[in-house]
């Protein structure tokens, strides 16, 4: 019996020292402030240039981006930041639930702009009112200035 076990923890204690598991979410060194917008997203290549294009409109009028992935969500509250972008998939036909959730936890915030890439033609108005594309890089600029737009709100231009 104590064979089995050292046999089983050896390995877990090895990893743990070697850093292999899991990254830590940088729930303490996240940037956080009226001049700081969050932008949710899997690296992907759609989203990474929609990213990288919203970014440097927000660098030239004065604000910093701080972005990680969805699944680090509930670290980041929509009361720390100018605005948030939520970035996800549609999941076959429904909205996304952790999107869902995420607007619910931060109380249906309005600087929470959502942002759902799909393949079909879809629209999504309940529970909000979000940004839908297909993921094609032809789409880059349109889906960008679309949240350059809502942020201009949110954010007073």
């Amino acid at each position: 019996m104590n064979k089995i076990l050292i046999s089983f923890l050896l390995p877990v204690f090895a990893l743990s020292m070697m850093n292999c598991g899991e990254k830590p979410s940088p729930q303490g060194q996240a940037v956080k402030g009226g001049k700081v917008v969050c932008i949710l997203f899997n690296e992907k290549r759609f989203k990474t240039e929609v990213v990288k294009k919203v970014s440097q409109a927000l660098a030239e009028k004065g604000y910093t981006v701080a972005s990680d992935r969805p699944k680090y969500a509930n670290i980041y509250s929509s009361e720390d930041y100018a605005a948030v972008v939520y970035m996800t998939e549609f999941w076959m036909w429904h909205t996304p639930r952790h999107a869902i959730s995420y607007y619910n936890k931060n109380n249906k915030a309005g600087n929470i702009i959502i942002v759902v890439t799909s393949g079909a033609n879809v629209v999504i108005k309940k529970p909000f009112d979000a940004i839908t594309s297909a993921s094609r890089v032809k789409d880059v600029d349109r889906v960008s200035e679309k949240i350059l737009n809502r942020l201009g709100k949110i954010l007073g231009k």
